[in-house]
C-alpha cells in the first residue's frame, strides 16, 4: 500500500512539472462572471439605489467608451452629465428590464488605483431598479451588466491580443534582421578569404621580384664597383 501510495504521489509530480507553462488553463477558457453589487450611491441631489460591477484590467476611459456603445444599442440618447459625474441615458428600451416601457438610466466609471468599476442606476416607470421591489427586472439588469462587463474583458483581451501580435512582429523583424546581418557576415568572411588568397598570391610574387631584384642588385654592384675602379685608374 505504501508503495502504491509513492507512486502515485511521484506522478502527481510528473504531471505538474512536465506541464506547458504556456498551455491554456481550463479556468482561461471559462467565461468570467463579474458580481454586481447592491446599494445606495449619491446621484444628483441625493442617493438612489444602483448596481455597480468591478471592471479589472481596463483602463476607465476604455470602460466608458463601451459603456456608451453598449447602451446605445438599446436606443435612446446617451451624453455626458456632469451632474450625474458620467452618462444620462434617456428613454432606453431595455425590454428584459422594463418591457416596452423606456427609462433613463445613469452611469459613473469611478477609476480606483487598479481597480475600475461602473455603476448604473436604472430610473423605471416604477421608480429607482430595487431587488427588493421588483427582483425579476433586478435579475435582469444584473445579467445586463454582467454582459457589459463581457464586453470589457473581450475588449481588454483583445487589446492584449493586439500587443502579444505587436510584440511578435518586432520579433520577426529582430529575425529578419538577424539573418541579414549573419548572410553579411559570411560574405564578409567569403571577401576577406579572397583578399587573404590574392594577398597570399602577392606574398609569393613579391618574394620572386624581391629575389630577381636582389640578382640585379648584386650585377648592378659590380658594375658600379668596374667604373669606379676604371675612374681611380684615370685619376692616377
Amino acid at each position: 500500500m505504501r508503495l502504491l501510495l509513492s507512486f502515485i504521489f511521484s506522478f502527481s509530480l510528473l504531471v505538474a512539472f512536465g506541464q506547458d507553462d504556456t498551455a491554456v488553463t481550463s479556468d482561461q477558457m471559462r467565461k468570467p462572471v463579474y458580481q454586481v453589487h447592491e446599494g445606495e450611491r449619491d446621484l444628483l441631489d441625493g442617493s438612489s439605489n444602483a448596481l455597480t460591477v468591478d471592471l479589472p484590467e481596463i483602463k476607465s476611459r476604455t470602460a466608458e467608451k463601451i459603456w456608451k456603445d453598449y447602451i446605445n444599442k438599446f436606443g435612446g440618447k446617451t451624453k455626458k452629465d456632469r451632474k450625474v459625474k458620467g452618462y444620462r441615458t434617456e428613454n432606453t428600451e431595455i425590454y428584459a428590464i422594463g418591457g416596452l416601457q423606456k427609462m433613463n438610466v445613469y452611469a459613473r466609471v469611478e477609476d480606483d488605483h487598479d481597480r475600475v468599476t461602473l455603476t448604473a442606476w436604472f430610473d423605471t416607470p416604477k421608480g429607482m431598479l430595487r431587488s427588493d421591489t421588483d427582483s425579476k427586472a433586478y435579475l435582469a439588469a444584473e445579467k445586463f451588466l454582467q454582459d457589459y462587463a463581457l464586453e470589457v474583458k473581450i475588449a481588454q483581451v483583445e487589446e492584449d491580443l493586439e500587443d502579444e501580435e505587436k510584440a511578435l512582429k518586432n520579433l520577426e523583424r529582430d529575425l529578419d534582421r538577424l539573418k541579414r546581418d549573419n548572410d553579411g557576415y559570411h560574405k564578409d568572411i567569403e571577401d576577406a578569404k579572397d583578399r587573404i588568397k590574392k594577398a597570399e598570391d602577392n606574398i609569393v610574387e613579391n618574394e620572386r621580384e624581391q629575389e630577381a631584384t636582389s640578382a640585379r642588385i648584386e650585377e648592378q654592384d659590380e658594375k658600379v664597383s668596374k667604373v669606379r675602379d676604371r675612374l681611380a685608374f684615370l685619376k692616377k
